[in-house]
């Protein structure tokens, strides 16, 4: 009898042992297939977020670069499809915005009729190379300007600001400045301005120089209400096409438009010096390092796109001044 209940025992006991055995089993399998899913639910989740932002995160100097190059090519088609064609009008101003996502032709005809004979295919034109482009959330405007001649009172107004500033300049600093304007054909607003240091008959050539009396100029332009914010400036002719027509905007509007990152203007003289971007920053704030260090990384990052890199390759020095004038890069 005594047997029998120790054999019945083990029985019972192997049964129990059999049974932790399969949901020791049970709870191992269920552990790896949870694991393998989580695993593969966060690389997943990683890759998501990583594609999404390469897609989200743009470079807004790039991104201002290729409306440059979308505005060459309008005008390039307008010219060759259009006024080629059907004859130019006595001159024409073209303007791209970007924060209105509009294209607007302002041409100066010589009649209503003449206006009416351009206009249709204009609108078209543009709008065919927006489309090309894929910039179809862009709007076109084609409008007529009546005025006779390009030489208004604004014109007057802003040469006559511009002569001042250098004449303050001159008995202040006891330089020269040299000053070149370009006019719009149109409105004749100023478009471009050229501006150069001299002291003893010597220009002015070191950056840092150039770079105080071309933010001296603008304070004293600020001051007397002109506006130069927005207008392309030179220190020096004679510079490579792309670098003078898209490298130097892209940089300074690109930098510009980014509100947080407090850029007032920038001094780019030639491929041999340093860019200079000016701040309106305190050296002494907590975020000066890491402003200064972001728009060190957003110019560097602009130099190497395939389009600028394949010919403007660098190495470049980047200053990024505080208000205080101290670098902060």
């Amino acid at each position: 009898m005594l047997q029998l209940t120790t054999l019945v025992r083990i029985v019972k006991w192997g049964v129990y042992l059999n049974r932790m055995l399969m949901l020791f089993i049970l709870f191992v399998t269920l552990f790896f297939v949870v694991a393998c899913t989580s695993n593969n639910n966060i690389k997943e989740m990683e890759s998501s977020v990583n594609n999404v932002t390469s897609k989200e995160i743009k470079n807004n100097l790039i991104s201002y670069y290729e409306t440059i190059n979308l505005k060459n090519a309008i005008e390039s088609s307008f010219n060759k499809k259009v006024f080629k064609k059907k004859g130019y009008p006595d001159g024409y101003d073209l303007i791209l915005s970007r924060a209105k996502k509009e294209v607007v032709l302002v041409i100066r005809p010589y009649s209503k009729k003449n206006f009416n004979y351009l206009k249709a295919d204009l609108q078209s034109n543009i709008e065919e190379v927006l489309q090309s482009k894929k910039y179809t959330d862009y709007k076109v405007k084609v409008l007529a300007d009546w005025n006779k001649t390009n030489q208004i009172e604004k014109q007057e107004h802003e040469q006559k600001v511009i002569d001042e500033i250098a004449n303050i300049m001159k008995h202040t600093y006891k330089i020269n400045v040299l000053i070149g304007t370009r006019y719009s054909a149109t409105d004749g607003r100023i478009v471009q301005l050229d501006l150069m240091f001299y002291k003893n008959n010597e220009e002015i050539i070191d950056p840092n120089e150039v770079n105080n009396f071309h933010k001296e100029f603008l304070k004293l332009a600020q001051e007397k209400g002109f506006n130069v914010k927005d207008i392309p400036i030179r220190f020096k002719t004679n510079l490579k096409r792309d670098w003078e027509m898209k490298v130097m905007p892209s940089i300074d509007q690109g930098l510009q438009e980014i509100n947080d990152l407090k850029v007032t203007s920038t001094t780019i003289i030639d491929e041999q010096n340093p860019i200079i971007i000016n701040t309106s920053i305190n050296s002494k704030d907590k975020k000066a390092k890491e402003i200064g260090k972001r728009i060190e990384e957003l110019t560097n990052e602009f130099f190497q796109y395939k389009q600028i890199n394949k010919s403007l390759s660098g190495p470049y020095k980047i200053h990024v001044l505080s208000k205080d004038n101290k670098k902060i890069n």
